[in-house]
Parts: structure tokens; sequence; C-alpha cells
């Protein structure tokens, strides 16, 4: 959204564990578009009926859902912050919007569609995904950028439940304990989403904690 700070040295590894990381939900969401959405296309697939009643709302969530997945990767582009500053700056805006509108058709749907089990952790996921993007954006306002990229990093670990929920739903035994009555794997997607981005944010600082540890006790 904002160039990041100054004295950030530029990632100049041509392949790291961010690029396999992002490699891999490439061909997880190529997965989760075929197992689980080709239903959109393929009306024969039992989905399309299950959906019947909210089939309208399912366009406009689908493509902004698409856009945040999409715009929110660039986001942790340090050449793209870097050398395209405006660019980064106009796709973090557009993320916003497609979080607002995806959030806001999510919770309509559940509403309309769902039980009430399910409702509740939805507006959950909704109300976290609202709130983690909103506060990046006023973090970046105020100029802390380093909140800013911590808020974004738990916004999109939110955006992300979108392939690991449907990733969790192709095994078989689990695919059972995601229901309208038992969303129990949408709830461990929830925690997972808030808790996995709070070691990765702290994993720097573990590190060199771990490292000063280790002098520390040849010393």
């Amino acid at each position: 959204m904002t160039p990041d700070l100054p004295d950030r040295p530029t990632d100049t590894r041509p392949f790291g564990l961010k690029h396999l990381f992002f490699a891999f939900l490439g061909l997880a969401t190529l997965f989760v578009i075929y197992n689980n959405e080709r239903f959109i296309v393929d009306h024969a697939d039992p989905l399309w009926d299950y959906y019947k009643g909210v089939r309208g709302a399912l366009v406009p969530h689908g493509i902004a859902g698409a856009v945040v997945l999409i715009l929110g990767a660039t986001q942790f582009s340090t050449r793209l912050r870097e050398r395209h500053t405006r660019l980064h700056r106009v796709f973090g805006r557009c993320y916003l919007i497609g979080v607002a509108i995806a959030a806001s058709v999510s919770i309509y749907i559940t509403l309309a569609h769902n039980a009430l089990p399910l409702q509740v952790a939805i507006f959950t996921q909704a109300s976290l995904w609202v709130l983690a993007s909103a506060t990046a954006f006023y973090c970046v306002r105020r100029g802390n950028y380093v909140l800013h990229r911590q808020f974004m990093i738990r916004s999109y670990a939110i955006t992300l439940i979108f392939v690991f929920d449907r990733l969790f739903d192709a095994l078989p035994r689990v695919v059972a304990l995601d229901t309208d009555v038992d969303p129990t794997i949408l709830w461990l997607c929830n925690v997972l989403a808030w808790v996995a981005p709070t070691y990765i944010i702290a994993w720097p600082a573990l590190a060199r904690a771990t490292g000063t540890a280790s002098v520390a006790s040849r010393v």
C-alpha cells in the first residue's frame, strides 16, 4: 500500500521459502477451483442446487474474493513495493475494497442460507478479515509500516481460509467436520489464521534470541 522502510534490504534471492509457498498456493488454488468451485459452470454438480437460493450473491463474492487472493499475494513482493510504489498502493486499495465486498456478501449469504453454527463461524471470519485489513490501512496511513506489514500478514492469512478450508474438505475423514451444523474445520482455520501469523511475525526475533543465547552460553 505504501513503500517499505527505506533501510529495509531488498531480497535478491531468486527463490526462497516465500516463493515456494506461493507456488504451492497457486497449485492449491487451481485444485480448489476444480474440486470445489466447478459447480459454477457444471450445473449437474449437486452444489449448484445447494446454492440455489443465493446464486446471485456468489458472483460478486467470488469476483471480489479472487481479486483479494491474487492482489494480496502481490503485497508481499519486495520488488513491487520498492520499484513500483504507486502500483503497490493501487493494488493495496483494490485489496481493501475486495475484502469489504467479499466479507459483506459472505455475511449476507450465510444469514440467508446456513444454519446458526456456520453463521457464527463465518461472521467471525468476516469480522476478523475486515478488522485486520482496516487496521493495516490505519497503520500505513499513520506511517507505521512495521505494524502495517504485520496486519497485512494477518489479513491475508484470513483470505487463505478460502483455500485451506477446502483443502481440508478434500480429506475423506475430515469433510464430515465442515457442515452447516458442525463447522469444526472452519473454526480451526479461523484459529490458525490468527495464530500462524503471530509466529511468522515473531520468527526473526525468536531466531535472534536463540542465536544470542547460543553465543552467550559459549562465553
